[in-house]
C-alpha cells in the first residue's frame, strides 16, 4: 500500500490514466517530487531515534502511507478517500506482525513486585515500568525482551509491569503514566531489594533528560556485562555451597 501511488504512477497502460498537471503522464511532476523528497528527509530525521528494526519499518510504512494519501489528495479528494479506506481495510484483514522475540521475563503486579524484590535479595532485578497505550513502550518491548533473553541468569532476572493497569506500583516507585509522561518507559535494577540505576534520569533543570532505549544504550549504562558476570559468580558460589552441604 506504501507504494501504490508510484506503482500507479509509472505502470504502463494504467500511469496514462492517471491526471498529469503537466501533461506528461507516467511521470513524475515538480510537485510530487518535492513531496517524495520531503518523505525521505521526514524517514531519516524520524527513524534515527529508532530502538530497533521494528520500530523502523514500522515508522517508513506509516510516513509512506500519509505521503501517498497526500499524494492521492492532490489529483482528486476522492483517490485519497479511497486509498484510506483500502489501508485501513488491509489493516483489519493482515495487521502488521512482526515475529515474537524471544524473552524470559516476569510479569508483575503492584504486589507481587515487591513480593520478588522480597523474596531472595540476592537476585538483581531489571525491571521495565510500561503503558500498553504508549507507542514507545510498545517499539521499545522487543530491545527489553532481548535483552531478557541475553542476560537472565538464576541471579539476574527480568520482569515488566503495566503500570496502567497497577497505578499504585507507578506512585510507589516515582513513576508517571500521565499521557503527557516522560519516563515512559523506565527501566530499573534494583539490588538488594532496593532501586539503584533507572533511565530516564532527571537532569540539572528537574526534567527527565530524554533516552533512547537502544540495545547498546541499555548494556553501556546499566552495566549489564557487569550484572551478568556477577551474577554468574553468585551461580557458583551457591552450587558450592550446595555441594559442600
Amino acid at each position: 500500500m506504501s507504494m501504490l501511488f508510484i506503482l500507479l504512477r509509472k505502470i504502463p497502460p494504467i500511469c496514462s490514466y492517471m491526471p498529469a498537471f503537466d501533461g506528461d503522464v507516467c511521470t513524475f511532476d515538480w510537485r510530487e517530487v518535492e513531496i517524495g523528497m520531503f518523505l525521505l528527509s521526514l524517514i531519516v530525521i524520524k527513524n534515527r531515534a529508532a530502538v530497533s528494526a521494528e520500530q523502523m519499518i514500522t515508522s517508513t510504512l506509516m510516513y509512506s502511507k500519509l505521503a501517498s494519501a497526500a499524494l492521492f489528495y492532490r489529483l482528486d479528494p476522492r483517490f485519497s478517500i479511497v486509498y484510506c479506506a483500502l489501508c485501513v481495510f488491509r489493516l483489519w484483514l493482515f495487521p502488521d506482525y512482526f515475529t515474537d522475540v524471544p524473552e524470559d521475563l516476569t510479569y508483575f503486579s503492584d504486589t507481587t513486585l515487591q513480593e520478588a524484590l522480597d523474596e531472595d535479595r540476592r537476585v538483581t532485578w531489571v525491571v521495565e515500568f510500561y503503558t500498553t497505550w504508549s507507542p514507545h513502550c510498545h517499539s521499545v518491548s522487543p530491545v527489553f525482551s532481548e535483552l531478557s533473553n541475553e542476560y537472565a541468569t538464576t541471579y539476574l532476572r527480568f520482569g515488566k509491569i503495566d503500570i496502567g493497569k497497577y497505578p499504585k506500583a507507578a506512585k510507589m516507585y516515582g513513576v508517571s503514566a500521565s499521557t503527557m509522561s516522560q519516563q515512559l518507559p523506565t527501566f530499573i535494577v534494583f539490588e538488594d531489594g532496593k532501586a539503584v540505576d533507572w533511565r530516564p534520569m532527571l537532569g540539572t533543570n528537574k526534567k527527565f533528560v530524554k533516552y533512547v532505549f537502544s540495545a547498546e544504550n541499555v548494556k553501556r549504562d546499566f552495566g549489564m556485562n557487569n550484572l551478568y558476570e556477577e551474577s554468574l559468580v553468585k551461580c557458583k558460589k551457591f552450587k558450592k555451597g550446595k555441594k559442600e552441604e
